[in-house]
């Protein structure tokens, strides 16, 4: 066999029994002059790197409250303009027999309808995308992302787009409400 002859050491990793001698062995090799060496405490070193990571999380957090208030916003837009289009449609309703709450529980509901909708929608595609992409994060990067269910953070923030739905969409049903029977049904030129 050829034997390999060592030109340099990168790395070793050295264990001690207790937390005394870790940090007396750091602080020796650190004050070591005769090599330039640097010791390391792999557990300290990983705590630093993921604070830094909770930064970004932080900062992901709030891009992600950002984008679900203008999503929200959307729908709020997007339903008290329809409401325009749609007076004939809840004249006819108040016509035939629904009353005003009946009404306001319709608008409500698919508001709720499509939060709910736009909030499971987004928890499919984030599983989608994190099966598909997990793979290609390990052999690229080697960082293995666990695919695992929604915790009560996520299902607390679900509830709150759900909730917030809710809220939104009493907007255009109080502009319903308040709309009379004779507005719908009149014939605009």
């Amino acid at each position: 066999m050829d034997e390999i002859e060592i030109t340099q050491v990168t790395s070793f990793f050295v264990g001690a029994t207790n937390r005394r001698d870790v940090l007396r062995l750091q602080r020796e090799v650190n004050d070591y002059e005769g090599e330039p060496m640097m010791a390391v405490i792999p557990g300290l070193a990983l705590n630093e790197m993921w604070q830094g990571i909770g930064y970004a999380e932080t900062g992901l957090r709030v891009v992600t409250i950002f984008v679900v208030l203008v999503g929200l916003l959307g729908m709020l837009v997007s339903l008290y303009t329809s409401l325009n289009e749609r007076r004939r449609e809840m004249a006819i309703l108040r016509a035939v027999g629904a009353g005003p709450n009946r009404i306001v529980s319709l608008l409500v509901l698919e508001s709720v309808c499509l939060a709910a909708a736009g909030a499971i929608g987004g928890l499919a595609l984030v599983y989608v995308l994190l099966s598909a992409g997990q793979p290609i994060v390990e052999a690229q990067v080697g960082l293995f992302i666990p695919i695992r269910p929604p915790g009560s953070i996520e299902l607390l923030f679900l509830g709150a787009v759900v909730t917030a739905g809710f809220l939104m969409g009493f907007v255009p049903a109080l502009k319903a409400y308040r709309t009379a029977l004779h507005d719908g049904l009149a014939v605009r030129v």
